[in-house]
């Protein structure tokens, strides 16, 4: 009875968050080998937030964006062998309807990943390697 008690008072507790996770890494992409591609970040920031934003530039280094708003896009030219890594981190503000964060990630034009998440506080990693 005691744990029971128990695993009501950690479900309610917890049911009172919204934490959307989003982590994968896609390993190498499966597109003919040349010199370079055309990277492209793309993300939507909800109005009346902002984000801290960290994606891989020349050299496999780490660049970071804090209090980004809006639409925010970032085209970088990447060597073949490159492992890219994006993040997106946001607390949304809470309306209805919900509000959104919609990312993505394009090789030479190709969609390599979208997604688009609601919740209290975002959480979105994506990562790949060219071929």
């Amino acid at each position: 009875m005691k744990n029971l008690l128990c695993f009501c008072v950690l479900a309610f507790i917890f049911s009172g968050c919204s934490y959307t996770v989003y982590d994968m890494n896609k390993g190498e992409l499966k597109i003919a080998k040349k010199a370079s591609y055309l990277v492209k970040y793309t993300t939507d920031i909800p109005t009346g937030t902002t984000a801290e934003i960290s994606y891989t530039d020349l050299n496999n280094t780490t660049q970071k964006v804090k209090d980004a708003t809006g639409k925010w896009e970032k085209a970088i030219e990447l060597p073949s062998g490159q492992d890219i890594k994006f993040r997106v981190d946001v607390k949304l503000p809470q309306t209805n309807p919900a509000s959104k964060l919609i990312t993505s990630e394009t090789v030479d034009g190709v969609v390599v990943d979208e997604q688009v998440q609601t919740g209290k506080k975002v959480m979105y990693r994506f990562g790949f390697k060219l071929p």
